[in-house]
């Protein structure tokens, strides 16, 4: 009776730790969005700003467009690979961080139409928010995403990003040249690639991890 009393709570132990591994495995992120979105914006503003820069025509709009249903073919390809495997269980905060981005996204689409066409006024219309001042309003939007992602998944230095994407902001706010279109792809590649490469080694550390019986 002694020993069975005894190892009972260290099995029950051992069970809540296998529960723990096997959540945190579950609700880790994996990082490709990360990584391919930064790829690819940071290629096709790398693309605008040698266009610009030389005046000349790299065929950036089929470049945008091109880029545009790449990332999103391979983002569908992506979630119906991940749906046919074995079914993950969402959490709070998988709903939190799909919550985060979708709505920066939203606004991201909003802010790019409104600044591309103006408003309309009984009195004409508003003229478009200059090119060099979008990728400063949308680095601020893309801070806040960074940031809450951050807190959500309990990743400072994640959250810490966004304080650089804000930074950057500013620079490129009282800086409006023609180079903050290179300034911008460069902080995609540091801002939003590595640690996407960093997310994802995180979650194959993580999944790789054997359970303890």
């Amino acid at each position: 009776m002694t020993s069975q009393t005894a190892s009972r709570p260290e099995e029950e132990l051992q069970y809540i730790r296998k529960v723990i591994d096997d959540s945190r495995a579950a609700f880790v992120e994996d990082g490709r969005p990360y990584i391919l979105w930064g790829l690819l914006v940071a290629v096709g503003m790398g693309i605008s700003y040698i266009s610009v820069l030389f005046q000349r025509d790299f065929y950036t709009a089929y470049v945008w467009a091109t880029l545009i249903l790449f990332g999103w073919g391979s983002m569908f390809y992506f979630y119906r690979k991940q749906s046919k495997q074995e079914a993950r269980v969402k959490s709070i905060i998988d709903r939190i961080q799909s919550s985060i981005w979708v709505a920066c996204g939203i606004g991201f689409g909003l802010f790019l139409l409104l600044i591309s066409s103006g408003v309309n006024l009984t009195d004409g219309r508003v003229p478009a928010i200059h090119p060099f001042y979008v990728c400063s309003i949308v680095s601020m939007i893309l801070g806040i995403a960074y940031f809450l992602s951050g807190v959500a998944h309990d990743l400072r230095w994640l959250r810490n990003v966004g304080f650089a994407w804000w930074a950057g902001a500013i620079v490129m706010y009282i800086w409006p040249t023609v180079h903050v279109l290179g300034i911008y792809a460069a902080m995609l590649i540091v801002f939003q690639v590595i640690p996407g490469i960093i997310l994802q080694r995180r979650y194959k550390r993580i999944t790789s991890q054997p359970a303890e019986a």
